[in-house]
């Protein structure tokens, strides 16, 4: 990553903090998910097996890779 996008990212995290609504459920990130189907399927997906493990009392981990290929790894 260059240092303007690293500076870019850090200053909209830090506005999101003083300035974000309080009321918002889901970050911004989760939305950024949300609004790609293959996305969104793919990280419902990892949640159903993480849900399905927590009812067993196991813990567990998923890796979601979006389709910018960034990974999300997802713990229970």
């Amino acid at each position: 990553m260059s240092i303007l996008t690293e500076l870019s990212v850090s200053i909209r995290n830090v506005l999101d903090t003083f300035f974000g609504s309080d009321t918002d459920v889901m970050s911004q990130q989760v939305k950024y998910i949300m609004a790609n189907p293959q996305d969104r399927r793919n990280y419902l997906n990892a949640l159903q097996k993480l849900r399905a493990l927590e009812e067993q009392g196991q813990h567990g981990t998923e890796v979601v890779r979006l389709s910018n290929n960034e990974s999300l790894e997802l713990t229970v």
